[in-house]
């Protein structure tokens, strides 16, 4: 039931902003949507959707030049916060973005050539608007514009 959902879920997406929707199965189901220079990767296990993430990221961002990273855990009841490893430097975002995403873990990752990489879990989105109000300030912040029109809310 989830599966079919989320899938309806990014085909009225991908269907009203005129995007193409690539679907991959392989041990996890991986939604992958690009427009313009952006990439956008919704991956997560049918069976358990707690490890579920939502990836944000340009076309040509290189995982092996990242050299600033910035994560970010919420907070769980009876579990230990992830220490920060000593290489961790802060990237710059306002602070806005945090407070608006506590509910997630988010790592930002930015590579040599200045190109960002941001990624939150879990994310399993019951609605069109779980989309849109996690997705599009994190693309207004990092590269001022929506990924989605806002225009479909209503």
């Amino acid at each position: 039931m989830d599966l079919q959902r989320i899938n309806n879920l990014w085909k009225f997406l991908v269907i009203k902003n005129n995007l193409k929707l690539d679907c991959y199965k392989h041990e996890e189901v991986t939604f992958e949507i690009q427009k313009e220079n952006l990439v956008l990767q919704h991956m997560f296990n049918p069976r358990f959707l707690q490890q579920s993430k939502l990836m944000i990221f340009e076309k040509n961002f290189q995982e092996s030049c990242c050299h600033l990273t910035y994560t970010a855990s919420r907070k769980r009841f009876g579990f230990k916060e992830k220490p920060a490893s000593a290489v961790t430097k802060q990237v710059f975002f306002p602070k806005e973005l945090l407070q608006k995403l506590h509910k997630f873990d988010l790592e930002i990752k930015k590579d040599r050539k200045g190109n960002y990489k941001v990624s939150i879990s879990p994310f399993f989105p019951k609605n069109i608007y779980d989309i849109l109000d996690n997705l599009n300030p994190i693309s207004r912040t990092f590269w001022v514009k929506n990924f989605f029109a806002e225009g479909i809310r209503n």
